[in-house]
């Protein structure tokens, strides 16, 4: 089911397939490298990467930190309060993304926005300019990442000794002393489980973006996978296509080996 879909996708990225191509009884064209040495040395692929790597660090960063946060803040509040914060959370997480992201471009909305109305700034074009865009993308990736962070690692908190928590406190740790030489080194391989986690959604994040901008996003909001569909459907370039779709699997596999890695770690940790 995996590898068949992936095969495909490697010979097309060495083939020329077009419009043509689809209803020629001849049939597409090898043209082996050429679609990546095109890919490689367009100026808009390279600003698509960066923007691509820029929103997944962002994204994945404010997740993690949130998450822990919430996770942290659970650790103190009383029984009842903890129990109000994770339903809120596991509400949160099981709303659909086309959900969420509807209702936050509602909450932005140019007129009518709630948001613009807290701020006091109606009407107010969010979409304008990407960069703000791209924030309302985010901030929508992140509210439905943080559900699962938050609630994982409040699972890791509870699993720390207290002797080894008491122990600290008596040598003079407080809060932050605590946090930083007690808490993250028991959690070091589940906080990089999750980040490396993060940084796999986040690096291919799509429908937020392309909802919002109602499937017709402007190449400033392009991420890899945007670029990919476009090149698709709209230029009807699918060797193009699917070499942009491979290089984003070759980009992910530093990554995936990280996750892999720790997921060893922790299978081997006693």
């Amino acid at each position: 089911m995996l590898a068949y879909p992936l095969g495909k996708v490697l010979v097309l990225s060495t083939q020329h397939w077009g419009v043509s191509q689809i209803f020629s009884p001849a049939g597409p064209q090898f043209v082996g490298v050429d679609n990546y040495a095109q890919l490689l040395t367009d100026t808009e692929f390279w600003a698509v990467l960066v923007r691509t790597v820029v929103l997944t660090s962002v994204m994945a960063g404010a997740s993690m930190l949130l998450g822990v946060a919430v996770a942290l803040l659970m650790q103190r509040v009383p029984a009842w309060c903890r129990r109000t914060i994770i339903f809120a959370l596991v509400l949160a997480w099981s709303v659909p993304t086309f959900i969420s992201t509807e209702i936050f471009a509602w909450m932005t909305e140019y007129n009518s926005g709630v948001v613009n109305w807290a701020l006091g700034v109606t009407p107010y074009d969010w979409y304008g300019d990407a960069t703000l865009g791209l924030t309302v993308a985010t901030a929508i990736v992140v509210w439905g990442a943080v559900p699962l962070i938050a609630v994982t690692v409040y699972a890791g908190l509870v699993q720390i000794p207290a002797e080894l928590v008491e122990a600290a406190r008596m040598d003079g740790a407080g809060s932050w002393k605590l946090f930083r030489h007690v808490t993250v080194p028991v959690l070091r391989p589940l906080l990089a489980l999750l980040t490396t986690l993060s940084v796999i959604w986040d690096f291919q994040v799509f429908n937020q973006i392309w909802i919002l901008r109602h499937g017709a996003p402007a190449s400033d909001y392009y991420t890899l996978g945007i670029y990919s569909y476009v090149k698709a459907y709209a230029g009807h370039d699918y060797g193009m296509a699917s070499a942009g779709a491979v290089l984003t699997v070759l980009l992910l596999v530093g990554v995936m080996v990280v996750y892999l890695r720790q997921i060893a770690k922790i299978g081997d940790t006693p």
